[in-house]
């Protein structure tokens, strides 16, 4: 069987959301190490295995861009190893292109869509090969040429050869190559996301067109004045807006993650490279230094804790279902995460100073971060924000974290993309004839 992907992969320092196909598949960004195959019969565990394909992934991988082994990815590896699983190293000035993780867990996740795309048809092949495009966002800090090329050059030199295994025999071998890997900066990603729907209409509500008909049809949210833009729109006495509101305007961008935040400034679509900065701030700082006292507060309840476990807990204060130590998590965490406030608020108001707030039509505030942070960090911008006579857009927190991944899901699938890979290959044409 041949399957052709489009591939829009945001790559997060705890989670990975990546459209594949047009489904968005978010993991936890780890991986596990294995030494041998985990399922030991086919006639129980296939069927399984292929109902909750990417929460029971085990593949093994031979690339040139990573190590040849046998890896449990995303869930299945938090489940089965807990805090010993291996995740995006957040401190100091590692890049995401010369970290296992991005190379490992996209391949892994791109051969589970495969497999899954196989099973919808009713059949299911020994092999398959994919010919894929694929759309990537770096942080500000880490978009360099050298950073971009190694992520170009490991994804499309060559094939890569993934076996995902459903059983103890049952595997099935896929075949994946890359056509082209356009690495963008982020920043633009959400600008298209925030205005455009996957169709390319101006953007309501959900990205998927199809999920806002369904919404509106049960009558849980209004035609017109919708979930994304709501709260926006009534702090600035709007009335009934859509993407359309932010076409042409001048966004100063605070990208919250877990080991970075990004302030890029764009200009309608396009990204002023004059300011664009990045920190190594986030989340994910504070969760690292608030485990030992995690563990102090609740010493009978933990060994140990792997980051993502931790922001499980922090995240679990937003649902019905409060874990039992989340306010003594909260409580080791709080510290912490206003040491990581004060850092970033210091950067988005040199931002502000550094571009001129007559420059500045809007504050867009989203990315995983901006959820755990939005009760310490709102109302600090949002005085930034009057005192300057600029617009904050705190995205919901049901949106804020799949921007990137429909912001390069919509990109790959545009012409603008068709245009560079077509620059690329005839660019590459040129080398080889010249060389010759």
């Amino acid at each position: 069987m041949k399957l052709e992907f489009v591939v829009g992969n945001d790559i997060g320092n705890s989670e990975q959301a990546i459209y594949i196909d047009g489904k968005l598949i978010r993991q936890p960004n780890v991986y596990a190490g294995a030494v041998s195959i985990p399922w030991t019969d086919d006639e129980t565990d296939v069927p399984k295995n292929l109902k909750n394909i990417y929460d029971s992934l085990v593949v093994s991988i031979i690339s040139s861009a990573i190590p040849t082994g046998t890896y449990l990815i995303g869930r299945h590896a938090l489940k089965t190893v807990g805090e010993n699983v291996t995740s995006l190293y957040v401190k100091g000035n590692n890049a995401k292109s010369d970290q296992l993780i991005p190379y490992i867990n996209t391949l892994g996740t791109i051969a589970a869509r495969a497999v899954e795309k196989a099973y919808e048809t009713g059949t299911l092949p020994d092999s398959i090969t994919v010919r894929s495009d694929q759309a990537i966002a770096l942080p500000v800090k880490q978009h360099t040429p050298r950073n971009v090329e190694t992520l170009q050059s490991k994804f499309m030199s060559g094939s890569h050869n993934v076996t995902v295994h459903l059983g103890l025999t049952k595997k099935v071998d896929v075949k994946i190559e890359f056509d082209y890997v356009q690495v963008l900066q982020e920043g633009t990603p959400p600008v298209f996301a925030l205005q455009m729907d996957r169709e390319s209409n101006w953007r309501t509500d959900s990205y998927e067109p199809e999920l806002t008909t369904k919404t509106k049809e049960k009558g849980k949210i209004n035609v017109t004045n919708t979930g994304l833009f709501e709260e926006f729109a009534a702090e600035y006495k709007l009335g009934d807006i859509d993407g359309n509101y932010l076409d042409g305007k001048n966004l100063l961008h605070a990208d919250l993650g877990d080991g970075t935040s990004d302030f890029p400034f764009t200009r309608g679509d396009s990204v002023d490279k004059d300011f664009c900065h990045g920190v190594n701030h986030g989340v994910g700082h504070a969760i690292v230094e608030a485990v030992d006292d995690l563990l102090v507060l609740a010493p009978h309840a933990f060994n140990s804790i792997s980051r993502q476990q931790y922001s499980d807990i922090l995240i679990s204060g937003f649902s019905a279902r409060k874990h039992k130590f989340y306010q003594e998590a909260k409580q080791a965490f709080q510290p912490h995460l206003d040491n990581q406030v004060n850092q970033i608020m210091q950067h988005i108001s040199d931002q502000v100073l550094k571009i001129g707030a007559n420059e500045i039509d809007i504050i867009v505030v989203y990315g995983g971060g901006s959820i755990l942070m939005r009760e310490s960090i709102l109302p600090r911008l949002k005085t930034l924000a009057d005192n300057n006579r600029i617009q904050l857009f705190y995205v919901p927190a049901k949106y804020a974290v799949t921007l990137n991944a429909e912001g390069l899901d919509w990109f790959v699938r545009s012409p603008l993309y068709s245009k560079l890979k077509e620059v690329y290959k005839e660019t590459a044409k040129r080398v080889a004839a010249a060389s010759e």
